[in-house]
């Protein structure tokens, strides 16, 4: 009796938990049970006065199919767990598949034709968009119908059209994808400006581009810094994905909205005409001073334009430069004095001065080194052996050098124009491209920039950052955070001993590590494959690179000449220190003189004195590269030293000196 009451009241039970379960999914399927959550309702109350306020919630968010059903009444239960645990986000996500789209607007009627949006200016193919072959990934609807307006619960985001269109933003030339006309027919009938009337249609007749006055269409570059990506992902110390994968995983697979991830573009127009007189007078007479130039970050040669941030916020001259009225007999004019690195703290806070400084550094150091890297190739271009254009070299160069800031009116233009250059004249090497520097260090760029060419005395030897940033991030090696912080900058202890990095995976015991996995330059030398045609006779000898480079710790080190003292006598000793540093010498009697010997082929007709100039210019580089001056092949030391001794003899400019 008392069992058959216990199943009856199971199946009571059982019947009652179907029951409620079953109310549950009839209230749940409910719009207004979505707006019962507090932080819901506005969503609720932008769906009830939108186009889709017939369409229930579950139709679109569900999407088809009883399987589809029971997934999302699962989320649902999962997500009142969490509301009642305390354990919810404010920050709302959803999905949307395209068949729940498609199920109610036919495919073929919005794919195939064009429509105006944006009030009839845009014309819009959703066919080229979701060619995935013509886009590298799979669109989804959700990635542009994805803004909450008032009255169209799933508006079209002009900002996802932005983002898309400008690629690379500000570092990028400032022209769409699909041209400045796709969106912006220009006004047929004479505009004001400053007063005067002007008038597009003879430009455009003339091919003048858009940019040549609208300097500034853009801010920002749609970045992804890591900070957003730790917000779902642990651990991320770098982005490993390609672009391609990193869209087909992101927006075709999980749907994310673009603004998860990437920084906003903003385009539009820009007020910026109080920094200083109008743009116009670029091709109008009255032309800007190179200064006004290189801060509204526009004139240089296949650069793209970039004005510097301060420039875009409307700072003038006179914000950095106190103007002093000067009056003559003959006229009154406005003198600006010299910039004061100890102003930009004013602003921005202590210590900025030393970020200017550090900046200007940097510029001065490239200006030199490209001013001689010219003078090169402007010599090897007349013996055949190059090839570029002198006046985009020139212009670019002017501006930097005429300019006298070093950086300080433009950090980023100015780099850019030096970058042009090197890239001319074929003497970018040894360097990442920008957009690998800024796609993980965005943010310390914003500061930093131009921190590729910076070489750095650290622990007693020259320290490039350039070829490490190949592969690490600034916050590798540096502690990150905002500037205000005391310790923003500090090297990291992990990055404090260079072995930590450069040898870490030694196999044990070191005698059998492969050393030109890293070092094929050195052990070239050593065989006779760089350079010179000899193996050096230690090599021969079966002499290994470990015999010289004992370790300490297991980890090898760079030996002194006392080295050879294990093997070789005190004589072989003696010599060989004579002959490195004859030919420290002698390299560094080269350098001083070599801009004697360019002003002299200059005027020389003969192209063979400049071929071997430039042949040994290479092979002194190459030697001094390697590192070892010497002591991995001693018969090319010597060889070399007779090399340069005959060369230099042969100038008679260097007879009359002695």
């Amino acid at each position: 009796m008392r069992s058959k009451g216990k199943i009856i009241v199971l199946v009571l039970s059982l019947f009652f938990i179907v029951y409620l379960f079953f109310l549950f999914l009839r209230t749940s399927d409910d719009p207004e049970y979505c707006g019962s959550c507090h932080f819901m309702k506005p969503y609720y109350e932008n769906w009830l006065s939108s186009t889709h306020n017939q369409v229930n919630c579950i139709t679109c968010h569900y999407g088809p199919g009883v399987g589809n059903y029971l997934k999302g009444k699962i989320r649902l239960l999962s997500e009142i767990a969490r509301y009642y645990l305390g354990a919810y986000s404010y920050e709302i996500t959803s999905k949307v598949d395209n068949e729940s789209c498609i199920k109610c607007h036919e495919e073929k009627k919005f794919v195939d034709k064009e429509i105006f949006f944006v009030g009839g200016k845009v014309k819009f193919s959703h066919a080229k968009h979701l060619d995935e072959g013509k886009i590298g990934f799979k669109l989804q609807c959700q990635t542009c119908h994805s803004e909450l307006v008032q009255g169209r619960h799933e508006a079209v985001s002009t900002k996802i059209c932005i983002l898309c269109h400008f690629p690379g933003g500000e570092v990028a030339r400032s022209y769409p994808v699909s041209g400045c006309g796709s969106c912006h027919g220009p006004p047929k009938d004479d505009i004001m400006i400053w007063g005067i009337p002007f008038n597009h249609s003879e430009y455009i007749k003339n091919r003048i581009e858009c940019g040549t006055c609208h300097l500034h269409v853009t801010v920002g570059r749609g970045d992804v810094r890591l900070d957003k990506c730790s917000a779902c992902h642990i651990n991320i110390t770098g982005m490993t994905l390609g672009s391609k994968k990193m869209h087909e995983v992101h927006v075709s697979n999980e749907k994310i909205n673009c603004f998860k991830c990437h920084d906003e573009i903003k385009h539009g127009k820009v007020e910026v005409f109080e920094v200083f007189s109008p743009v116009c007078q670029e091709c109008h007479g009255n032309k800007h001073s190179v200064q006004e130039k290189v801060y509204s970050g526009s004139g240089g040669r296949d650069v793209a334009v970039l004005p510097d941030p301060m420039f875009l916020a409307g700072v003038s001259c006179r914000g950095c430069h106190e103007v002093k009225l000067v009056k003559t007999h003959a006229e009154v004019s406005f003198e600006l004095p010299e910039f004061n690195p100890n102003s930009c703290s004013n602003c921005h806070g202590k210590g900025y001065d030393k970020l200017v400084q550090k900046w200007q550094k940097i510029v001065k150091e490239r200006i030199q080194k490209i001013e001689y890297e010219i003078e090169i190739a402007g010599l090897l271009k007349r013996a055949g052996l190059k090839k570029f254009k002198d006046e985009d070299v020139r212009v670019n160069f002017e501006i930097v050098k005429k300019d006298g800031s070093y950086g300080a009116h433009n950090i980023k233009y100015v780099n850019l124009l030096l970058d042009a250059i090197e890239k001319k004249i074929d003497t970018w090497r040894g360097k990442p491209e920008l957009e690998a520097v800024y796609k993980n260090n965005s943010r310390c760029l914003d500061c930093h920039f131009g921190i590729e060419n910076l070489n750095s005395a650290y622990n007693g030897k020259n320290f490039p950052h350039g070829v490490h940033l190949f592969k690490l991030n600034c916050v590798n090696c540096h502690t990150g955070g905002e500037p205000v912080q005391v310790n923003h900058g500090r090297i990291l202890d992990v990055a404090s001993n260079c072995n930590s990095c450069h040898h870490r995976n030694l196999t044990s015991p070191v005698s059998e590590a492969k050393c030109e996995s890293c070092h094929s330059k050195q052990v070239n030398f050593y065989q006779g494959k760089f350079l010179a045609d000899t193996e050096d006779f230690m090599f021969q000898a079966g002499v290994s690179c470990q015999d010289c480079h004992v370790t300490e710790g297991n980890l090898p080190v760079k030996p002194s000449v006392e080295i050879c003292g294990a093997c070789h006598e005190k004589e072989y000793i003696d010599d060989f220190a004579r002959k490195r540093d004859k030919i420290k010498e002698l390299i560094s009697k080269w350098e001083k003189m070599k801009p004697e010997i360019i002003k002299k082929l200059k005027s020389s007709e003969s192209s063979a004195e400049i071929v071997e100039f430039d042949k040994l210019r290479r092979m002194v580089d190459d030697f001094v590269s390697e590192g070892s001056y010497g002591a991995h092949n001693l018969q090319f030391m010597d060889e070399l030293t007779q090399k340069i001794v005959n060369f230099i003899k042969g100038f008679e400019f260097v007879e009359k000196q002695k």
